[in-house]
Parts: C-alpha cells; structure tokens; sequence
C-alpha cells in the first residue's frame, strides 16, 4: 500500500485501487515525475479494543450482583430505564420487563442472564427508540425532561449528559436556567455534531459526488478533491457559528476555509500548514460564501454539464427555504448540440424550453438563480466560455446576467450576491425555519409562524449572527411546544 501526504492531508490507496478506480488521485505527471511526496509502507499493526477505566466502571455498573434480591434488581432496572428513556421511571411500568426476568430466573437462568432479557425489553421499547413526547396526558408544553431531550439531540446528537438532567430534574430549564444550560451546550466540544449533521442536512451534501464527473471531461477530480469539497462548507459553516459571524458570510465572503487540495483547485496560494484552514479570497479569485462552492456547484450537475434549473431549485430551497413545485410529467429533456450547428449554450436551451406555456410560470422564478452561476462549470470551475462539445463554431461566451423573479437585473454572480444580501431578512428566515424543522423533527405549518416571527425578532437584535441564532432557536417558545 502507498500513502501520500500534501500539505498534510494524507489518503491511502493501493496499485489496485488506482486502476480500478477511475477517480483515483493522479500520482505521476506526464513525465513519470511523483507529484506527491510518497512512503512505501511494508505493513501496519493496529492493537485494540483498548478499554479505559471509566469504560470499565461503566459495564460493571449494568448488571446488578449475582446475590442480588429481588429488590436490588428492580431499582438496578429502574435506574437503568431512566437513563435509557430519559425521563423520570415509575415502578409499575417495569413490571412487565421485571416479570421475564423472574421466569428466567425460575427457567434456572442465572441473575446476570435474566437481566440482560429485561434491560432487551427496555431497549426495544418505543419509550428508548423514540423521543416520546406529551404522554400520557395530552398537553401543549414539553416537561423539562422532555425539553431536555430534545435540546440535547438538537445540539448534541444525543441523549442530555447529567447536568442537563440534573437542570431536569430541579425544574430550573426556564428563563435564566435555561440560558445558561443552552450556552454550556453551545460552548461544549459536543456541538460539532451538529455543525457537521445539520450543515450536511441543510446544503444536502449528501448529493456530492452522485453522479461522478466525466473523467475525460474533468480529468483532475479525484476522490481527495470531492472529500474536500464535501468538507469546505461544513468547515465554513463551523466557522461562521463558532467566531459567531452574521449569516451575510453565507452568501458572500472574502474567506474560505479550504485545504491544499481545494487551494490547488481554486487557484489560490496553497495553505503553509495541513489541513483546513482560513484563506482570504481576493475579487480576481471568484469564490465567497457558500454559493460559488464546489460542493454546491457539482451536487447540482450531473457528471457531463452543469444544471441551471437543478441549481435554481437547490438555491431556492436552501437559501430562500421555498421548494417549487415539480415539473410536468413527460417534460423532453434538453437535447445535445447538433453536430451541425451552431454551438449553443444550455442557456440558450433553455430559452426555447420555456416558450412550453406548462413551464414558462416556474422556470421565470427558478432559472435565473442557476443562470447566475454558469460561470462556474459542472464541478465548480471558474470559465468563461461554455464548452460545448458538438456543433459548429467556437465554444459561446457564457451569459450570468438575469432578472430576479421580482424585477431586479443583475449581470453575474457578483451582483447576484448583492441582490441576495439585500434579501438578508428572508435569508435568515429560510436559514431559522430549516434550524427548527431540524431541533423538531417535524415539518413547519401555519400554526408555527408567530413563534418564528419571534425568532426572527430576537435574531435580528443581534444582527444575524449565526450562533445568536442558534441560541434564539434553541430557547424559542417553539422548542417548549409539542
């Protein structure tokens, strides 16, 4: 196996993955010159598991004793059902998982043997895989346990840690408590959780790389580059909410945060050190914010040519929070240049798609928020001609300009920004309303809007900052709502 290391960023790879693998990184030049510094490694021992001690003391604290009376195994259970279902446990709602202890326990089984039947029964109840909310009784608010839960899988990804329980517990999650306890969440390492889950969720990253790019078209992508890509806006996005910048970052910036493999990508000086970090962008450079990266940029192409009206829809439900609605059935699909015409952009393809009476209405809303970037090829390269790869003539100038659905011009992506930056309220109600379908788990309805007005409201006071958002979010009326 080799493993080859720029700018600190390592991958590894084996003879036969490069040749079976189309995206794999390129090693030589044309020359048979290493690109890469390389170390040949003859073989690597991993020793494991290795168990700490709180590890230990943890799994000896499950199983009650061998000796133990019945007594002693129902408050071992009740204790372990707590922390398992997160809430406060009666006894009575144990009985039935207590009762198949007792008959293995009567079968001959041993008491750690029985116990483990019971703590199946805890672990497979609704109680466990879901956060159950609201019940028994029908009420409008969460308990503080229930508020507990869910601030804690919203900011952390998991279950409340045992101050937050403890706050549960004293019925202090409220006004200055529960200031408090969110800006402990906040401020705990447990929060890149959910910068990396929600910034994934929310920009849909998960898109990145679905459809491969042509390796004749693009030659230089390889599995380093689409990593990096996938990782740009999550380091951007961790970056935003831990210096606490405003949302206008989102949409127009003179950073990055990038490593050496995107700077290569980019254009810009490579990074001294390894890994992701702050890199100032100049106008010359064409990059800021989330929208000209190549994350955003490739999720919405498919592998050959970019997709205007793919990333019309991908900025409107992510940035302005509206999705429209879907095309037609039996729409054509936009047909290759002929070999012998005229070479035409997929700008100009459009235009007659949209003398369709059936699509004329949508696309006037969509496409100019994907035309506005067909500067920026299928995997996010900067260029100003559009190559089209038959037809006659040379490859046609690349056309950004567009009228926003409201009647306001712009000339590229640059103006674009701008045009956005001055829609930075609705942003930032976009970005609130995807932070609370993600803290509820539930889509948002008309009922909900007073309490997303008062969001915004709080928000705004602190100019949009993105952590101050989240804040807000975290302490809302909303989050207390069934």
């Amino acid at each position: 196996n080799a493993l080859a290391s720029r700018g600190g960023h390592i991958f590894t790879h084996s003879s036969e993955t490069m040749l079976l693998n189309p995206n794999a990184p390129q090693m030589f030049d044309d020359k048979g010159n290493g690109i890469f510094s390389t170390v040949i490694l003859d073989w690597i021992e991993w020793e494991g598991p290795l168990e700490t001690d709180s590890e230990k003391s943890r799994r000896n604290g499950v199983l009650p004793p061998d000796d133990a009376t019945p007594e002693v195994v129902a408050g071992h259970l009740q204790r372990f059902a707590e922390r398992a279902w997160r809430r406060p446990v009666k006894q009575d709602e144990l009985e039935d998982y207590l009762q198949s202890y007792r008959a293995e326990r009567d079968g001959g089984e041993k008491t750690a043997d029985a116990y483990r039947v019971a703590i199946q029964g805890v672990l497979t109840s609704r109680n466990f895989l879901y956060l159950v909310e609201g019940e028994p009784e029908v009420r409008e608010r969460l308990t503080d346990w229930e508020l507990a839960s869910r601030l804690s899988y919203f900011l952390w990804s998991s279950m409340p840690d045992d101050a937050l329980f403890t706050a549960a517990k004293a019925g202090t999650l409220n006004g200055e408590g529960l200031k408090k306890e969110v800006d402990r969440i906040l401020a705990d390492d447990r929060i890149n959780r959910f910068i990396d889950d929600f910034s994934r969720q929310w920009l849909q990253l998960h898109r990145v790389g679905m459809f491969p790019p042509d390796k004749k078209l693009y030659p230089g992508y390889d599995d380093w580059l689409e990593t990096s890509m996938r990782a740009e806006p999550v380091e951007f996005f961790r970056e935003m909410l831990v210096k606490n910048l405003p949302i206008d970052g989102f949409l127009d910036s003179d950073w990055t945060m990038a490593n050496a493999r995107l700077c290569d990508f980019y254009g810009l000086p490579e990074p001294k050190t390894g890994g992701f970090q702050r890199v100032s962008l100049k106008p010359e450079d064409h990059r800021g914010g989330l929208l000209t990266m190549g994350a955003a940029l490739g999720l919405t192409s498919d592998g050959t040519r970019h997709r205007p009206v793919h990333r019309g829809v991908w900025l409107s439900e992510v940035i302005l929070g509206k999705t429209p609605p879907p095309p037609p059935a039996n729409v054509p699909a936009i047909e290759p240049n002929p070999p012998k015409s005229p070479k035409a952009t997929l700008r100009d393809k459009l235009e007659a798609h949209r003398n369709d009476a059936n699509c004329a209405a949508c696309h006037a809303k969509i496409d100019p928020l994907g035309l506005a970037w067909d500067n920026y090829d299928a995997i996010g390269q900067w260029r100003t001609h559009e190559k089209v790869a038959a037809g006659v003539g040379e490859d046609p100038l690349v056309d950004p300009s567009g009228v926003m659905p409201d009647g306001r011009a712009f000339k590229d992506a640059t103006e674009f920004k701008r045009l956005l930056l001055e829609d930075r309220d609705k942003v930032a109600k976009a970005f609130i309303e995807h932070l609370c379908t993600y803290g509820l788990r539930r889509v948002l309805t008309f009922d909900d809007e007073d309490d997303l007005k008062a969001i915004e409201e709080e928000a705004k006071k602190n100019e949009f900052r993105v952590k101050d958002i989240v804040r807000a979010v975290a302490m809302s009326e909303l989050m207390r709502k069934r």
